[in-house]
């Protein structure tokens, strides 16, 4: 599974991808003429996703819903994959000494995209936990969720739906508004 998932953030082989659907289409547009403008279509989706994948970019349709413009929504990735969006784009934003408990700080490390996007330097000794020197979270105080930690300022309630096949919960993101 790791290789397929390294396979999945690679930019060539997405762009390899790409360009395969888009000889694909190519050759549908000559065998089915009923459907030129259909295809057409298709053929102009997959050059956006080909150019905005092959500049690094992308853009977050909900911050452009937001803001309303382009320049603000627009988000860069690294060169493993991740997608920098947020507090994730901003390097100089946390140290260790901004959170409160070690796991916090894990949270946003694992969001950030983890040892391979080590963004904000958390995981100096390059084992994949982060801040070992913060305090442990005692039993008795809530984790706080990625949400919170990241500064969301949506709807601050989150629901847990239960993992299909066990007796785990999985935490579902806030309703924008």
């Amino acid at each position: 599974m790791k290789k397929v998932s390294e396979l999945r953030r690679n930019t060539n082989v997405r762009l390899i991808v790409l360009l395969s659907l888009l000889v694909v289409l190519a050759i549908c547009y000559f065998v089915f003429e009923k459907f030129r403008i259909w295809i057409l279509a298709l053929i102009a989706v997959v050059l956006v996703a080909f150019g905005l994948e092959f500049s690094g970019t992308d853009v977050d349709l909900g911050k452009l819903v937001e803001t309303g413009s382009v320049k603000e929504s627009m988000i860069t990735k690294t060169e493993n994959g991740t997608w920098l969006i947020g507090e994730c784009e901003k390097k100089e934003n946390f140290n260790c000494d901004n959170f409160a408990y070690q796991d916090e700080a894990q949270t946003l490390f694992e969001a950030c995209g983890g040892v391979g996007n080590d963004i904000h330097g958390l995981d100096r000794d390059k084992d994949g936990i982060v801040c070992e020197s913060n305090k442990k979270r005692p039993a008795d105080t809530a984790a706080k969720s990625v949400w919170d930690i990241l500064g969301f300022q949506g709807d601050t309630e989150t629901t847990a739906e239960p993992v299909e096949g066990s007796d785990e919960t999985t935490e579902v993101a806030p309703a924008t508004n």
